[in-house]
C-alpha cells in the first residue's frame, strides 16, 4: 500500500492528532541585510490559503461578546471578542522600515533594543504577520481594564483561534511562531498598523509558507519539555 492510499485510509481523528502532535514552534529568521539578494517566496495561492486560515480561525469557541459600546462601533464590529490584523509580505517590510525609522530618529532606546531583537529578522523571512488582539471589556470606575471573569473568558477564546491559525498552518506545512509581540505591542506600532488603542495583543503570528534562500529556522525550545501525560493530567474517580 502506498503512503497516498494509507493516507486516505486514515480516520479523521488520526489526521486532527497527528496535526496537532506535529505542530510546533519554528522561528524562521533572514537578516535585513540579505533581503537585497534573495526573496521571500509569496503567490496567489499563498493568498488565497492564508484567506482560508484567517476564516477557519473564527470557529473557535467563544462564551462572551464582545463589548459593543467599546469594539464593536467601528469597521470591525463582529462580537467576536478578538481581531485579527494581517499584514502580507509588502506590509511587513514597510512595518520593518517604520522600526528602522523610529531607531533612526527617535532616541528612546525601546527602538534600539528592539532592533537588536530577532524581530527584524522575522519580518524580513516570513511571508505574512497576524497581529491578534483580544478585546477587553472597559473598567467599570475607568482606568485600565481588569482581569474580569468576561476578559479571561475573552482572553481564552483568543488563544483558542491562534490556535486554530497555527494548526491550519501546520496542515499546511508553513513555518508558525507565536511570538509575544515585543515591540510590536507598543502603541506607536498600533497607530502605525491602525490598531485601536483599546485593544490589547496576545500574539503575533509569523507565518511562512516556504523559507527564502539564507533564511534560519530555530525550534522552540520547549517542545521537549512537557513531560508525560502523568505529570499534568489525573482522571477524577469519585464514589
Amino acid at each position: 500500500m502506498s503512503n497516498e492510499d494509507h493516507d486516505r485510509t486514515q480516520a479523521p481523528g488520526d489526521v486532527v492528532d497527528q496535526v496537532i502532535r506535529a505542530r510546533h514552534t519554528r522561528k524562521v529568521m533572514l537578516s535585513p541585510e540579505r533581503l537585497a539578494e534573495t526573496s521571500v517566496r509569496w503567490n496567489d495561492e499563498h493568498d488565497r490559503a492564508l484567506r482560508i486560515m484567517i476564516e477557519g480561525a473564527a470557529w473557535a469557541p467563544f462564551h462572551r461578546r464582545a463589548h459593543e459600546q467599546t469594539h464593536r462601533q467601528g469597521e470591525l464590529d463582529s462580537v467576536l471578542p478578538w481581531r485579527f490584523h494581517v499584514l502580507d509580505k509588502t506590509a511587513c517590510l514597510a512595518l520593518l522600515d517604520f522600526l528602522q525609522k523610529q531607531v533612526e530618529e527617535d532616541a528612546d532606546p525601546r527602538w534600539a533594543r528592539a532592533w537588536q531583537s530577532k524581530i527584524k529578522n522575522m519580518l524580513c523571512a516570513c511571508g505574512a504577520l497576524v497581529q491578534a488582539t483580544w478585546l477587553p471589556d472597559p473598567a467599570e470606575q475607568g482606568g485600565e481594564p481588569q482581569l474580569t471573569d468576561n476578559n479571561v473568558e475573552h482572553i481564552a477564546a483568543t488563544g483558542a483561534a491562534i490556535q486554530n491559525l497555527l494548526l491550519a498552518a501546520e496542515a499546511r506545512g508553513w513555518r508558525s511562531y507565536w511570538s509575544s509581540g515585543g515591540i510590536l505591542r507598543d502603541p506607536l506600532v498600533f497607530d502605525y498598523l491602525g490598531i485601536g488603542q483599546n485593544e490589547s495583543l496576545l500574539g503575533s503570528v509569523f507565518l511562512t509558507p516556504e523559507e527564502a534562500d539564507g533564511a534560519t529556522l530555530i525550534d522552540g525550545g520547549l517542545r521537549d519539555q512537557r513531560g508525560d501525560v502523568s505529570s499534568w493530567s489525573r482522571w477524577v474517580r469519585l464514589p
